[in-house]
């Protein structure tokens, strides 16, 4: 069965981001964008109409309804789109894990799984971390820094050169977060020696996640997928603060060592500046501080 969402070019551009590891070619002209899973494909049109095809085609439509917002009489199930049913406690004792620096150009991925208890509540109000996606960087390098004093946590980073020579290996962006969220939270679970709910911001369909896994000797299954976890659960929220908090300290570093004053995320100025480090340093120079598959060395080179 097809499942179509209507959206406008900005919904379109976030669903075509998305799936940009998996993208593939198609003959039809009225396809802006085509990307495929072993679970499901995506047909974005030149309409902005996206279509999602395959045996999880429903339950990937049903998770863009809910991170998009959309609802109508024809999906009243939309909001099931969540693997478990979770306790709505924000302050939910329980392990929850994110990761950061997938959207820039420069610096590693830092995946972080944090637990959180019932005693750490009064800690964790006065911090005032209920929305930590807007907490600004200053703010970050303190709160970071007293989260990881105060909190048990688990944390994975791949740094540049590693990531490019997997990359190289075949694996996709979502199959090295799946990889490094497993061993983070296989490591954390072993710290504490008992069973609490764990709960994985959602960047994949479930099924999807543990094929990504299914060459690992050990995989840790008992998980709640959300969407937009970091601002439902606490767990979430700081294992996100924690992560970002040593991505500023990576970040800083490169850039002391690379010398230039390196820009997070990909954009124009991003380009300008890679263009400027391969007119300096050679292109080589990259493969120690950024990752090498992103379409940005391309624009620093037409830039060139």
């Amino acid at each position: 069965m097809n499942f179509v969402l209507k959206l406008n070019e900005i919904q379109s551009k976030r669903i075509m981001t998305f799936y940009r590891d998996y993208q593939s070619t198609t003959n039809n002209q009225s396809v802006l964008f085509f990307a495929k899973t072993e679970f499901v494909s995506v047909s974005v049109y030149t309409s902005y109409k996206v279509m999602f095809q395959g045996t999880d085609s429903e339950k990937e439509y049903m998770m863009w309804c809910t991170m998009l917002g959309i609802t109508s009489e024809e999906t009243p199930s939309v909001k099931k789109v969540e693997s478990k049913k979770v306790s709505s406690d924000y302050f939910l004792s329980s392990i929850g894990s994110d990761e950061v620096g997938t959207g820039d150009f420069f610096g590693p991925i830092v995946v972080c799984a944090a637990y959180i208890k019932e005693s750490d509540i009064p800690f964790l109000k006065s911090l005032k971390i209920d929305d930590s996606k807007k907490i600004t960087d200053d703010r970050i390098r303190v709160i970071g820094q007293q989260l990881k004093d105060k909190i048990t946590y688990s944390m994975l980073a791949l740094h540049n050169e590693k990531f490019n020579e997997m990359t190289k290996k075949g694996y996709n962006m979502n199959k090295l977060k799946a990889y490094l969220h497993n061993t983070a939270i296989i490591s954390l679970t072993q710290k504490l020696g008992f069973k609490t709910p764990v709960i994985l911001d959602q960047f994949a369909e479930s099924k999807l996640y543990f094929s990504y896994l299914k060459s690992e000797k050990e995989v840790f299954k008992d998980i709640i997928f959300t969407t937009k976890a970091e601002s439902k659960y606490a767990s979430v929220a700081v294992g996100s603060i924690i992560a970002r908090y040593a991505f500023l300290q990576y970040f800083d570093i490169l850039s002391e060592e690379s010398g230039y004053d390196l820009l997070k995320g990909a954009s124009n100025k991003v380009d300008q500046l890679v263009a400027k480090i391969i007119k300096e340093k050679g292109i080589n120079y990259l493969n120690k501080i950024a990752k090498t598959n992103f379409v940005t060395i391309d624009k620093a080179k037409a830039l060139i």
